[in-house]
C-alpha cells in the first residue's frame, strides 16, 4: 500500500485538492474525519480529554468541540497535550481505514498535523497545500462560521508556510482558481504514477 501524506494549515484547501486526486482514482483517508468519529465513539479517548482539560464533555458525554478548541488554540502547551492524547488513537484508526482502500494506485493520508504527529513515517512522500493568510481567513470564516479573530487565532496556532516548504516533497499553491488547482493536481498525480 502506497501512502502519500497530504498536509497544510486550516483553510488552505487540502480537501478540495484531495477531491481532485480522488477523481483520478486515489484513495483518501481524512485524519480530521477519523478524529471526529473517535470523538463520537471512543469513550476511552473522551475520558482522557475530559480529565486533561476539565469539563469538555457535555451532559450526554459528547465532546464539546468548540469549547475544547477555545482552550487548546489559545495555548500551545495545551495544544501539545491534546495531540499527545489523541494522536495514538488517530494513527491506529487511520491505518485501519487505509487498509480498507482497495484498488487505488495510492492512498492520500490527509493530516493537518502529519509531521507534528510523526505519521509522516508512514508516507512514501508528502504534499503540502499552502495559501496566503488572507485567503485562509476568508475560507475558515465561510466554512466554519468563525469570526475573523477566531480564524486568525487558528492560523496563528499552526505552522507557517516555511514549515511545509522545508518538509514536503511537493508544494501546492492554492491562491488561484479551481482550474489552476486542477493543473497542479494533474501534474502531481502524473508524477506519482511514474513507474507504475
Amino acid at each position: 500500500m502506497r501512502i502519500i501524506g497530504l498536509t497544510g494549515g486550516s483553510g488552505t484547501g487540502k480537501g478540495t485538492f484531495a477531491a481532485l486526486l480522488r477523481d483520478k482514482g486515489a484513495g483518501w483517508v481524512d485524519a480530521d474525519a477519523v478524529y471526529r468519529t473517535l470523538c463520537a465513539d471512543n469513550r476511552e479517548m473522551l475520558a482522557a480529554l475530559d480529565a486533561a482539560f476539565g469539563g469538555v464533555l457535555d451532559e450526554t458525554g459528547a465532546l464539546d468541540r468548540p469549547k475544547l478548541a477555545r482552550i487548546v488554540f489559545a495555548d500551545p502547551v495545551k495544544l501539545q497535550k491534546l495531540n499527545e492524547i489523541t494522536l495514538p488513537y488517530i494513527r491506529a484508526a487511520s491505518l485501519d481505514a487505509m487498509r480498507n482502500q482497495g484498488g487505488c494506485p495510492f492512498v492520500l493520508y490527509d493530516a493537518p498535523t502529519l509531521f507534528e504527529a510523526g505519521v509522516d513515517d508512514l508516507c512514501e512522500c508528502t504534499i503540502g497545500v499552502l495559501a496566503d493568510t488572507e485567503v485562509r481567513v476568508q475560507r475558515i470564516m465561510a466554512r466554519d462560521g468563525l469570526d475573523e479573530q477566531a480564524a486568525r487565532a487558528r492560523i496563528g496556532a499552526q505552522p507557517d508556510a516555511d514549515f511545509y516548504r522545508a518538509r514536503c516533497n511537493y508544494i501546492v499553491e492554492n491562491n488561484g482558481d479551481l482550474a489552476d488547482l486542477q493543473r497542479q493536481a494533474d501534474a502531481i498525480f502524473k508524477d506519482l504514477r511514474k513507474g507504475d
